[in-house]
């Protein structure tokens, strides 16, 4: 019957901010997932529901509501009077009999037809649900008011029998209880007691003296709950505090919202978030009011922590979106700091948008954002690159009255590197004002984010610059700066012959300051060499970098072949490719990758790379076929096998052996392949094909280069696997099936060449 007539907040029907139904999208996509997730959550709250219910009693038997069973029980009076039965029997009899009538009348709740109409009635009016609950309510208060007469009886009893036998109180603090004329009923007697209990600087007395309070027939009310809360807030067990709440509620006890509030801000003390909402829905049940300042306080314990299984800053930014859009339908206008945990939380979830719409709506709600709040906005839209709106929130920040800090100066830096188009002249505007303000003073990441500016722009000039004046504000010069400035020196290095020399003269000038290389700074080197082709001082570097105990990895084995690739020393190139290859077997991480076998493919065939090598061979008439038969395709091939081994690439002679039930065609897909391995792959493909019998030989042969889009891919491969056929000299026809690029050769003509060919490879 409470379920029936508590209050719920419903999500899918409750307004949410614009930014929220972002999140809600962006993070479970979606609708349906969104669905599940309220299933699972509504499904995980009822067995929750139920699991407390279960254990409740135990934890009060084991806290404040203690049995005589309890290890710790006074021991029976020696000499119990008739009244003591008679009042105990009285007891169970009133107990069974009223828990009897609460469960028959909530069965008789359930039974009713939900489909009768019953008119229309505001939640005062009697009949309906609502009548009904609020009867079960009167129902179990008698039976707490007559339990709580029994009780006091039996205690009165218990304190005659002690008198008489002569005993008294086991703590000093509840003397008074044993007075004469000592009325425990009495508001003074239970304000004694709760002081009493306040009072105690361990759990284990608060136990004692709530026992001997309730043997004493003194009935604990709220203000008893709350004094033993504030106990495990004094002595260091917060945690103990959300029992002695399910204790306060399990027994039937009136809360106001203080007690809410202190479960809560106990409950979050001890890091149970999950607890703290669980007492916010119990608020809202009782129609106590959430007010701002509490939501915002759960709302930052949400945002910062995990609850259940599902973890991560997505899950956490899920949850705060919820609780935001709960606290609107709740009626409460959301404070600065709510929509700054929000925004907060979109950053870490690396949803910038998000954080920025945010933003937005904060800002339409004409309250000022503080400064903490700008300054996270600022670096969420310099993670996405977007300078104009960086720009104009940094402006409004200084009419604000907020003079920016280095951060907001360095995020405004990273807004123009991470820009789509790098916007260097505007990261020297923004640096030259950060000088001429005189209050922030840069460091070394302002001058590493206005290299990468000028870096990432082709200015290498600019990074020079940038480094001379780090240099003259007395800035120690780091490693990571000096290979930005390596590889600032590279970017020109085709056109510019004076690149390399640059890069090793800042090479050089690192033991005079006293910085050591890593593979970084050799790696930049080495491919500053490869666009120079100056394979020489490439291996000279790779020499030096092994002497000086740098391991080289991955990308090192790959700039090193492509420069000596580009050197025109194909030979060299395969030796580095077969050292890698060896030195594979003891270190997984020098496996070859795609872009190494891509490189290797491009310097077994020389400087141009496969495709020149090849349209130089297929214009010269009468060489085509001659160079498909040729050691360096033979060696290109070797080193396909080699891919194949090892699951880079697949095996061309499984696609062969497949055939269309129909047509009996077959079809070979290099979709994925660059236009080097498209080269590559055809020559293997011709190989392939050159080994079947003639009775083998599919009806049509179809390669599949891709579809056709803006950026050329396919059409581009299409154009190497052609230029391949046509050295082969096999006849093919290309043509489109819808947005597909194809290249089909008909059975006939894969049969003549075949008789041609077979056994020439």
């Amino acid at each position: 019957a409470r379920r029936r007539t508590r209050k719920t907040t419903t999500h899918d029907t409750a307004p949410m901010s614009h930014a929220c139904a972002a999140a809600r999208a962006s993070t479970t996509t979606p609708t349906r997932a969104n669905a599940r997730l309220s299933q699972r959550h509504r499904a995980s709250r009822a067995a929750t529901r139920g699991a407390r219910a279960s254990a409740s009693a135990a934890r009060r038997a084991h806290f404040i509501v203690a049995r005589s069973s309890s290890s710790n029980a006074p021991p029976p009076p020696p000499s119990a009077t008739p009244e003591d039965i008679d009042a105990g029997d009285f007891l169970s009899a009133l107990e069974s009999f009223h828990e009897d009538e609460v469960q028959r009348f909530e069965v008789a709740l359930k039974a009713e037809d939900p489909g009768v109409f019953k008119g229309t009635m505001d939640e005062g009016d009697g009949g309906g649900a609502t009548t009904g609950a609020s009867r079960v309510d009167k129902l179990r208060a008698e039976r707490r008011e007559k339990r709580t007469a029994v009780r006091r009886a039996q205690g009165d009893a218990r304190r005659a029998s002690i008198k008489a036998n002569g005993g008294g109180a086991k703590s000093e603090k509840l003397v008074f209880l044993y007075e004469e004329g000592v009325d425990v009923a009495s508001e003074d007697t239970v304000t004694k007691c709760n002081d009493a209990v306040r009072l105690c600087t361990s759990m284990e007395e608060v136990l004692m003296l709530v026992k001997e309070m309730r043997n004493c027939g003194v009935e604990p009310v709220e203000s008893t709950y709350v004094a033993v809360m504030l106990v495990c807030r004094n002595v260091g067990a917060p945690e103990r505090a959300v029992q002695v709440y399910d204790a306060l509620a399990d027994a039937g006890v009136s809360v106001s919202s203080r007690t809410f509030y202190l479960a809560i801000e106990l409950a979050l003390k001890a890091g149970m978030v999950r607890d703290a909402l669980r007492v916010k829905d119990d608020m809202q049940y009782k129609m106590v009011p959430i007010g701002s300042r509490l939501y915002v306080t759960l709302l930052r314990a949400v945002a910062d922590n995990d609850i259940g299984k599902r973890k991560g800053p997505q899950e956490r930014l899920v949850r705060t979106c919820r609780l935001f859009e709960e606290m609107l339908a709740d009626g409460v206008a959301p404070p600065p700091a709510a929509y700054h945990i929000l925004i907060l939380a979109a950053y870490r979830a690396k949803q910038y948008d998000l954080a920025v719409r945010t933003f937005e709506e904060f800002v339409d709600t004409g309250v000022t954002p503080s400064r903490q709040t700008y300054e996270t906005v600022i670096d969420a839209m310099s993670k996405s690159g977007l300078v104009p709106q960086a720009l104009e929130v940094f402006v409004s920040m200084k009419k604000a009255g907020l003079a920016p800090r280095k951060q907001s100066y360095n995020a405004l830096l990273a807004a123009c590197v991470n820009a789509p188009q790098p916007r260097v002249e505007a990261a020297f505007e923004i640096f030259n004002e950060l000088r001429e303000s005189g209050d922030v003073e840069p460091d070394k990441n302002t001058f590493a984010l206005l290299i990468d500016a000028a870096s990432k722009a082709g200015r290498p000039e600019l990074a020079f610059d940038a480094f001379t004046q780090m240099r003259e504000s007395g800035l120690e010069v780091e490693l990571s700066t000096l290979n930005r400035l390596i590889h600032a020196t590279g970017l020109n290095a085709k056109e510019d012959e004076t690149a390399v020399q640059a890069g090793l003269e800042l090479y050089n000038a690192m033991g005079k300051l006293g910085v050591q290389p890593d593979v970084i700074t050799y790696g930049s080197l080495i491919s500053t060499c490869a666009k120079s082709r100056d394979g020489k001082t490439a291996i000279r570097l790779f020499n030096e970098m092994e002497s000086n105990g740098i391991e080289p990895n991955t990308i090192v084995f790959n700039v090193l072949i492509n420069a000596l690739g580009r050197a025109d020393c194909g030979d060299k190139a395969m030796e580095y490719f077969r050292m890698m290859q060896e030195r594979s077997m003891s270190n997984r991480d020098l496996i070859p990758n795609r872009e190494t076998y891509t490189t290797i493919f491009d310097a077994v065939l020389g400087p141009g790379g496969a495709e020149s090598a090849v349209a130089k061979h297929a214009l010269e008439s009468g060489d085509g076929e001659s160079f498909v038969h040729s050691s360096k395709v033979s060696m290109l091939r070797e080193i396909y096998a080699n891919g194949v081994e090892s699951g880079v690439y697949e095996d061309l002679s499984s696609s062969l052996s497949l055939r269309d039930p129909e047509a009996g065609a077959c079809t070979i897909n290099m979709n994925q392949l660059s236009r080097t391995e498209a080269v590559v792959a055809t020559f293997v493909f011709l190989q392939r094909l050159s080994e079947l019998k003639v009775e083998d030989l599919p009806s049509a042969l179809f390669i599949y280069a891709g579809k056709a889009s803006r950026k050329g891919g396919a059409q581009r491969r299409l154009l190497a696997i052609e230029t391949v056929l046509r050295a082969a000299a096999i006849k093919f026809q290309t043509g489109d099936v819808g947005a597909a690029n194809i290249v089909a050769i008909k059975g006939k003509h894969a049969t003549r060449w075949v008789e041609r060919n077979a056994g020439t490879f």
